[in-house]
């Protein structure tokens, strides 16, 4: 059995925050945790049953989950928990620890904001019902982020964005001239604001885009995406996959990744399943 399940932020936090998501699955048996591939995003996890664990090591029981390279869960017979999925780069708004130590690692709730995140977990604990979850950690989440918001950042949320919906539209130095910034200044900056550099969030978001449409559309016959998303070719498309994966496209595209995975369509209009603001 599996169920997901997916929730829009509020007015405010929709500029940082893309969804809530519920993610449930439970077997007789163990089984396979979709693969998480390198994206450009990062998501608090809060469990409802048992946490999750990775090679063995068992994780907070909520925390962040924030991948540049490929990483797989533990298998388990029956996994749930609540993700809140933050945009690209947004969360460095909401904490003062700062991508260089949050990429690919993972971060306790309790870690990232002391006695507010303990306060949190504990306020947490006495909640049954979702959507006042999401509404908990709504109101959490607007708190830190008065904290520690910093105006003078605001900029680079632009030039984020740019590179992710227009990667194959901009070069660095194109960005960098923009922002009316040089070149050196320009990667120095967004290394700083998001813990990679720029020519790297604009590698992985190409992947991600791609892989997203592939899975998404259950099409394992991807030439005209790739190439729709600046792929020169398919041998293009094989060796940035398996720099980024260390694996080939046809030993990813299986029937049982294109049955489970992580990646969800967008909230436009049309695709909206729930919103617990909604009159």
């Amino acid at each position: 059995m599996s169920k997901n399940k997916t929730y829009k932020p509020n007015s405010f936090l929709s500029k940082y925050i893309d969804r809530f998501y519920i993610f449930e699955k439970s077997t007789n048996d163990y089984f396979d945790i979709p693969t998480v591939l390198p994206g450009t995003g990062l998501e608090l996890l809060f469990y409802l049953g048992n946490s999750l664990s990775v090679n063995n090591i068992n994780l907070p029981k909520s925390h962040s989950v924030c991948p540049r390279e490929i990483f797989h869960f533990d298998k388990e017979k029956k996994v749930s928990f609540l993700s809140v999925r933050f945009k690209s780069g947004a969360f460095r708004h909401f904490t003062s620890i700062p991508f260089s130590e949050l990429n690919d690692s993972f971060f306790s709730v309790e870690s990232l904001w002391n006695k507010k995140g303990k306060e949190l977990i504990n306020q947490l604990e006495e909640v049954s019902v979702i959507q006042v979850m999401i509404q908990v950690i709504e109101s959490f989440l607007i708190n830190v982020f008065n904290e520690y918001h910093k105006e003078k950042d605001d900029k680079w949320d632009l030039i984020m964005d740019e590179l992710y919906y227009n990667f194959d539209s901009n070069t660095i130095e194109q960005l960098s001239n923009k922002a009316n910034l040089s070149l050196r200044q320009f990667e120095r900056g967004f290394k700083s604001q998001f813990g990679i550099t720029a020519k790297k969030f604009q590698k992985i978001t190409r992947f991600q885009n791609v892989i997203k449409k592939i899975l998404l559309n259950r099409n394992p016959e991807y030439l005209e995406i790739i190439l729709d998303n600046g792929y020169f070719d398919q041998s293009h498309f094989i060796r940035e996959f398996k720099s980024l994966t260390k694996m080939t496209p046809s030993e990813y595209f299986t029937e049982k990744n294109f049955g489970s995975h992580f990646y969800h369509t967008s909230l436009n209009k049309k695709s909206i399943g729930n919103n617990i603001h909604s009159k």
